[in-house]
């Protein structure tokens, strides 16, 4: 069965699909890769090349996918940074799809906004996390500071 991960892609370190793909194949799972950005490096790390894959693009290859008739077999789909807003409403678009070829696909959201007090994500992707994403969710993922900026309660260690 297969897992579609919807995520960054960076040349050097491990977050996005660098993170998660391959143990996820390790585990024994077809996992169908979709970029949203492909970078250097992760953002918060000061600076990084790259590009944001366009929302279109993203939305062509899980068009490729769905023609290969793989939401029947989907166990789980997953989003991690996005890139744009745009790119969420597609995923958003993407889980409502699979749902109907598969009601007990799981949805698990990285509601990736950013860390220690930074926001590093573009325009609209934290209305998209508040509307859509984190509401069609059954599995949420935030940091500590996410987790505060998307319900205004702050958090705090001891």
């Amino acid at each position: 069965m297969g897992i579609l991960s919807i995520q960054s892609s960076v040349a050097a370190g491990h977050v996005g699909n660098a993170a998660a793909v391959f143990p996820l194949q390790r585990l024994g799972f077809d996992v169908w890769q979709v970029d949203t950005v492909v970078f250097s490096n992760h953002p918060a790390h000061g600076r990084h090349k790259g590009r944001i894959i366009d929302a279109d693009e993203v939305a062509t290859l899980l068009d490729g996918l769905a023609d290969l008739g793989l939401w029947e077999q989907c166990e789980a789909a997953m989003s991690g940074y996005l890139g744009s807003a745009e790119t969420g409403a597609v995923i958003a678009a993407t889980v409502a799809r699979i749902r109907t070829a598969r009601p007990d696909m799981l949805y698990l959201c990285d509601p990736v906004i950013g860390d220690d007090g930074k926001v590093y994500v573009g325009e609209g992707i934290v209305d998209f996390y508040r509307t859509a994403g984190v509401p069609a969710a059954d599995i949420v993922t935030p940091n500590a500071f996410e987790a505060a900026h998307l319900t205004g309660i702050e958090t705090a260690t001891t």
